[in-house]
């Protein structure tokens, strides 16, 4: 049994890690260099990741920067930039391009979900085959694809759950025999910073869910009840201490930003909730989404790249029957009881059928005004509903492996997992598109421009462009710095926005930047007394099928031809 463990434990991690690059498959391939992803969010997180080792090493405030949002200064506190990954990212942003280097960042850590979730499993299961499909569901289910077609690194980054997990355990056995509570406590507020910078909101919804359920355990529902109170403070307070000690400046800056704790993001959390059919219907991001089922899918409230709760009604019976028929074994009580909770407070706060909001109130009330939980979009809560199928999948499948033979296994996999396969339409975004690199930004005339100088390109970054303006700054190690990037910051009444606040200049770059090259209502005065109020000292428009067209309606608004660049055109202090 010894010479068996580190097998399993080195065959999971690379598994994975094979069945991440088989799925990436179409980013490796080709010439030309690929982002993956459907929108921009890919290229703010290449951003994010580039801009915290630069801004340490050249000694700015890794928190705060007019660069990308000249001059206006934007907290990256209340942006998804994760400062640990960042560091960790750092060497392998030396080693390869930069479009590469960011792809390879998400199969590692699609890999690492799955392996944390497996690794966490094995003590709790007979076979290794146990832990590896619910690692393989954690790290692979319908959520997990769809988040990472948006490119949403946040919600792929979730092998912090697993290890939250590990770090709760400890810690509970810690306040229970009363040893190593300071050693434990540490931890878990180690953890506690980890999470906060990989996702601020994924800390609040664990922190709520862990609360929960300790209220069901000290009621005997998921097994016996608590530790004594005064065993329970010890660990808390050392993890309250060592989150306190770590992150008073990082806390600090964000709350006293001006954005009120409580009101929600450009992300709806009243729309964006799980529909009640969601879990059963296959949608947009399943194989088997087609047709009426597919058509019923879109009828869903919530944004096309929330509503990616499902699991598939043979999925949800086993996971059903494993709660049933082993509610006395406790990895199946705690994942019945994580994806019962999260899968009732996923439902947001009214219930949503078929796309039709009842006035029926559902327990997510309670929490959706509170402070942090007020931001938290109830349909990322589904996290917790695949870690608690992926128990109950895990502890099932033990019976499965003594009880059947391999032809019935193979079978009750095959039932559980076809309804999973994810859609070409899903497997386009995993694909990803296209990126590239004028050559202007690297000419002599361009690199002349002093360091930190503010450039306007066109086509400014945009979620239709997958934020190349943002891919270009990072990739020229933050040589300029330009306005109009795409970075949450406050919005009218405080809500975070990555909408452009409309003006003359705005209305111009967005677009031109669309495709509109003739955009109309705009005043040459106004465009140019903008640009000399934000110091502008170049404007590049890039080149594009209209790039003739585009010249010249720059040429007419500005007063002046520009100078060719590499087939860009450039103009020099464009507001005169």
């Amino acid at each position: 049994m010894a010479a068996a463990r580190p097998r399993w434990q080195l065959a999971m991690p690379i598994s994975y890690l094979l069945a991440a690059l088989l799925l990436t498959l179409p980013l490796w391939l080709g010439r030309q260099p690929r982002l993956l992803g459907y929108g921009a969010d890919t290229a703010m997180h290449l951003w994010f990741l580039n801009w915290f080792p630069y801004a340490i090493s050249h000694g700015l405030n890794p928190f705060q920067t007019s660069i990308a949002t000249h001059p206006s200064t934007v907290s990256l506190l209340w942006n998804n930039a994760d400062l640990v990954l960042a560091l960790l990212a750092w060497p392998v942003f030396r080693l390869l391009p930069a479009a590469a280097a960011m792809d390879l960042i998400y199969v590692l850590m699609m890999a690492a979900a799955a392996s944390a979730m497996a690794w966490q499993l094995r003590p709790h299961v007979r076979h290794a085959s146990s832990a590896w499909l619910g690692g393989l569901l954690f790290g692979f289910s319908p959520f997990a694809l769809s988040e990472l077609a948006a490119g949403h690194l946040t919600w792929v980054s979730t092998a912090t759950l697993p290890l939250g997990w590990w770090a709760g355990e400890h810690a509970w056995r810690a306040a229970r025999d009363g040893r190593h509570a300071i050693r434990w406590g540490v931890v878990l507020g180690l953890w506690a910073v980890l999470q906060y910078w990989v996702s601020k909101e994924l800390l609040a919804t664990t922190l709520l869910m862990a609360a929960l359920l300790l209220v069901l355990n000290s009621r005997g529902i998921l097994g016996r009840g608590l530790p004594p109170l005064r065993r329970l403070w010890p660990v808390g307070a050392v993890a309250l201490a060592v989150f306190g000690a770590l992150m008073a400046y990082p806390l600090i800056s964000q709350i006293t930003s001006g954005v009120p704790l409580s009101r929600p993001t450009v992300v709806s959390p009243s729309a964006n909730v799980v529909d009640l059919l969601e879990w059963v219907v296959p949608g947009y991001a399943q194989l088997m989404g087609i047709g009426p089922a597919g058509a019923l899918s879109l009828r869903y409230t919530g944004e096309l790249l929330e509503t990616d709760a499902y699991l598939g009604l043979p999925l949800l019976v086993l996971a059903g029957l494993a709660a049933w028929r082993l509610r006395a074994v406790p990895l199946a009580r705690l994942g019945a009881g994580l994806a019962g909770v999260a899968g009732l407070l996923s439902l947001g706060g009214h219930l949503h059928v078929a796309g039709v909001v009842t006035r029926v109130p559902l327990p997510w009330l309670l929490f959706e005004h509170l402070p942090l939980l007020g931001k938290a979009v109830p349909s990322r809560l589904t996290i917790f509903v695949v870690a608690g199928v992926a128990c109950l999948l895990a502890a099932g499948w033990d019976g499965v492996m003594e009880r059947f033979a391999i032809r019935t296994r193979a079978l009750v996999l095959a039932v559980a997992a076809l309804p999973l396969l994810p859609s070409s339409g899903l497997m386009t975004g995993i694909a990803g598109f296209p990126v590239y690199t004028p050559r202007v930004l690297s000419s002599t005339a361009f690199t002349a421009l002093p360091t930190g100088a503010s450039v306007l390109t066109i086509p400014i970054t945009t979620r239709e462009n997958h934020g190349l303006a943002m891919y270009w700054q990072a990739e020229q190690g933050f040589h300029y710095s330009q306005p109009f990037g795409y970075l949450l910051r406050p919005g009218p009444g405080g809500v975070l926005t990555d909408y452009l606040s409309p003006s003359p200049l705005a209305n111009l770059a967005t677009a031109l930047s669309s495709g509109d090259v003739r955009p109309a209502g705009v005043s040459a005065a106004s465009v140019r007394l903008q640009l000399r109020r934000l110091g502008v000292r170049a404007l590049v428009l890039m080149p594009s099928v209209q790039f003739a067209a585009e010249e010249e309606e720059l040429r007419a608004i500005l007063g002046r031809s520009p100078e060719l660049v590499e087939g860009a055109a450039v103009w020099l202090e464009p507001g005169g």
